[in-house]
């Protein structure tokens, strides 16, 4: 009898273990490996578009969504830009293959995407929606008309009525040599003007997405900095600070006092991170430093220079020809070369943007037209001031192709997609009659 009592309670005891390890197993959560991949919407097959989620627990029911807008359409190519924040602020990201520059219903595809993303991922309610130049245009036109949690915009901002109209953080990062930057200039003089929900970085971008760690700090901004994800950790707070004060003290150390004031500003007026009174007094002390004032007097002073040669030069790439602009160039290129300090340097960068911009605007223009006589004077001025240019390539495309001539129209063709062209649809719009299999893949 005894013998049998022990064997009973071993087996009791065995079982009970084995409860207790089920038990416990069932608490650990496994991890969900991240999962890269192309999709493309049920409802309409070309709205096409990339998917990064990151590595997450089983208990992860949902994460915020990160929807980036790229001008050109080039999903892959941006959304590797944002891996980085993805993985240190769990979120999924979508870039679009669909919205571009010139779309004209890319609101109502932006929605569709969101729709179709939120029924096939672990999405959760919490949108952010980043873009840049057009991209950043068409994220702020979405968000006039929809509910986001927070704007990422890069190379472009909007009028201080618009931006009221989001009703969220609008967190924007300019490069202070970009040809659009007088977007945001505007708010660096008037502060009294600047909307609640703006915050403005700057960068030495250019126009360009800024790279991947400048973006994943300014997406955990407004991931923090959004009450309807779930509660944050002291310890992200802490990190994020941390990162923040080692960024400020790079930028003051290297005499980046306007930059530096920025991120005060941004952090001193914006919860979680207000409860931390230094950096509003830190944002009050560089506000009064001479360091700082000196410096808004020469953007001041270059802005106003840059303003008054922009219409002079519109009416010369019309009316000069090209040994005037290759004088033009080289001065402009001297002066980049000899700049006494990085205003007149970034401002002299603008304007020859700006060239190349004004460019562009008339080329697409005439090709519109069908006004040979234009390009015809524009090409030549586009081809010396960017000599790799894949739109160059392409408006170039157009003169042989209106003659007729499809051999030398392919060849310009090709350069521009070698070049990093990537409308494909635009181009067959433009040139429906040359034989594509010609053109590379």
């Amino acid at each position: 009898m005894k013998i049998i009592r022990v064997i009973s309670l071993l087996v009791i005891l065995l079982l009970c273990n084995g409860m207790t390890s089920c038990g416990n197993s069932s608490k650990n959560t496994a991890t969900i490996l991240a999962l890269t991949s192309s999709d493309r919407c049920v409802s309409d097959s070309l709205n096409s578009y990339e998917v990064f989620v990151p590595e997450r627990k089983e208990t992860d029911q949902s994460l915020p969504l990160l929807v980036i807008l790229d001008p050109h359409g080039s999903g892959k190519s941006a959304l590797q830009k944002f891996l980085l924040a993805a993985e240190r602020y769990s979120a999924v990201l979508v870039a679009s293959n669909l919205v571009k520059n010139n779309l004209p219903d890319y609101d109502a595809v932006i929605q569709k995407l969101i729709e179709d993303v939120r029924v096939k991922y672990p999405v959760g309610k919490v949108v952010f929606i980043s873009g840049f130049s057009g991209g950043a245009r068409m994220a702020i036109g979405y968000a006039m008309n929809h509910s986001v949690n927070g704007l990422l915009l890069c190379g472009a901002l909007a009028s201080p009525a618009d931006l009221q109209k989001v009703g969220a953080p609008v967190y924007s990062i300019s490069g202070t040599d970009d040809f659009n930057f007088m977007e945001t200039a505007q708010y660096l003089f008037q502060e009294a003007s600047i909307p609640a929900n703006l915050k403005i970085e700057l960068t030495s971008s250019s126009h360009n997405w800024p790279d991947s760690l400048t973006l994943a700090d300014a997406f955990g901004y407004i991931r923090l900095a959004c009450s309807d994800v779930e509660k944050i950790s002291d310890t992200s707070l802490s990190d994020y600070v941390k990162q923040v004060n080692s960024k400020m003290d790079s930028l003051k150390n290297k005499g980046e006092w306007l930059k530096t004031m920025l991120v005060a500003r941004n952090m001193s007026t914006t919860p979680p991170f207000n409860t931390d009174k230094t950096f509003l007094d830190l944002y009050l002390s560089l506000k009064a430093a001479p360091e700082y004032n000196a410096q808004i007097a020469l953007l001041m002073e270059n802005l106003q220079l840059e303003m008054q040669v922009r219409q002079p030069y519109l009416e010369a790439l019309q009316t000069k020809n090209i040994d005037w602009w290759k004088n033009e160039r080289n001065k402009i290129e001297n002066q980049i070369q000899s700049a006494p300090n990085a205003f007149v340097g970034d401002a002299n960068r603008r304007i020859k943007a700006f060239w190349g911009i004004a460019c562009y605007s008339f080329c697409r223009q005439a090709s519109q037209e069908h006004n040979a006589a234009v390009l015809n004077q524009i090409l030549p001025i586009y081809r010396l001031l960017e000599p790799e240019n894949p739109d160059m390539f392409y408006f170039s495309a157009f003169i042989p192709y209106w003659q007729g001539d499809q051999t030398s129209s392919i060849l310009l063709l090709n350069k521009a997609l070698q070049k990093g062209y990537t409308d494909r649809v635009q181009l067959q719009k433009d040139f429906p009659n040359l034989k594509f299999s010609q053109l590379h893949t």
